[in-house]
């Protein structure tokens, strides 16, 4: 891979992240990295050499294009931030795991990636058992609504998805990211079966690996109370149960978003027997269409 090449995509994946004023460590580049023809000490090379050319700008071991912030200074200040909201994280993990049906929680969004500025939320990816997602789903979000006065800046659970359907649908950049980046706080197996799930983000990331990236300690210990209240939902009215909420959900959210067409809506408020998903205002193709944006300004597609 010749020297443009490899600049072109260093820049490639820095525009990307310059959009959440992140920069990144030359380790992080590399495992982000889109293609896998190169050695790590040639791209570490190559990022001194466009340092010394003025081309890129390196400041506490963070790299980031020419775009008069000082993003490694945003990335410390956010990096305390984190620091104490992970602690609030896995605090509000030991809450959730006692729900029924809860099999796996994982952070994701800026605190996966290590960040938090005051404004963001805390944002969790839960994994259920088959078929009980809309119990579970409905549960945590009653719990929300009536104890925590609908307070979701730390119990933000905007991702559900069942323990045997574990493979995400959108092949996309932003996805691929996201599931790099996810934190495990509370079922390491189902993390590494969630990754061995979803190994089609290599095609974004050829060179990633999940121990590339701090992993925080999770607890692994199920329980007790939870299996407890799982004894109450027995049956086939429970299998029914699911059905209606998920169903009930899918009018829910017609009603409140009617601005959206049919195919927009299923796209951003996922709603199967598998799989809960609600990204209001459209997030993801917002980030997507911003990061095309900026590849064509400059001239990078």
């Amino acid at each position: 891979m010749s020297f443009s090449e490899i600049k072109r995509h260093i820049a490639r994946t820095l525009l990307y992240y310059e959009i959440f004023d992140h920069p990144l460590s030359k380790d992080e580049l590399f495992y982000l990295f889109p293609q896998n023809s190169l050695k790590a000490d040639r791209l570490y090379t190559t990022l001194n050499e466009l340092t010394d050319r003025g081309s890129l700008i390196t400041s506490h071991g963070y790299y980031s294009l020419l775009n008069g912030k000082d993003l490694a200074k945003i990335r410390l200040e956010r990096e305390h931030i984190a620091r104490r909201r992970f602690i609030i994280a896995k605090l509000v993990a030991h809450i959730i795991k006692r729900f029924p049906f809860v099999r796996a929680i994982f952070i994701s969004g800026d605190l996966s990636k290590g960040v938090a500025n005051p404004k963001s939320d805390i944002d969790y990816v839960i994994v259920t058992a088959p078929n009980r997602l809309w119990i579970c789903r409905t549960l945590l979000v009653l719990f929300k609504k009536v104890f925590l006065l609908n307070q979701k800046k730390y119990f933000c659970l905007n991702y559900y998805v069942d323990a045997e359907n574990l493979t995400l649908d959108d092949h996309n950049y932003f996805t691929a990211t996201e599931i790099a980046h996810l934190k495990p706080l509370y079922n390491l197996e189902f993390y590494l079966k969630y990754l061995d799930a979803n190994t089609w983000i290599k095609n974004y990331f050829p060179n990633y690996q999940n121990s590339a990236f701090k992993l925080y300690e999770g607890n692994n210990r199920p329980s007790f109370i939870q299996k407890v209240l799982e004894l109450f939902f027995f049956g086939s009215w429970v299998d029914t149960l699911d059905t209606f909420l998920m169903t009930s959900m899918i009018k829910i959210w017609k009603k409140r978003y009617p601005q959206y067409d049919n195919a927009t809506r299923e796209r951003i408020f996922r709603c199967s027997k598998h799989e809960s998903r609600a990204f209001v205002g459209n997030f993801a193709d917002k980030v997507l269409s911003l990061y095309q944006q900026k590849l064509t300004e400059k001239n990078l597609l």
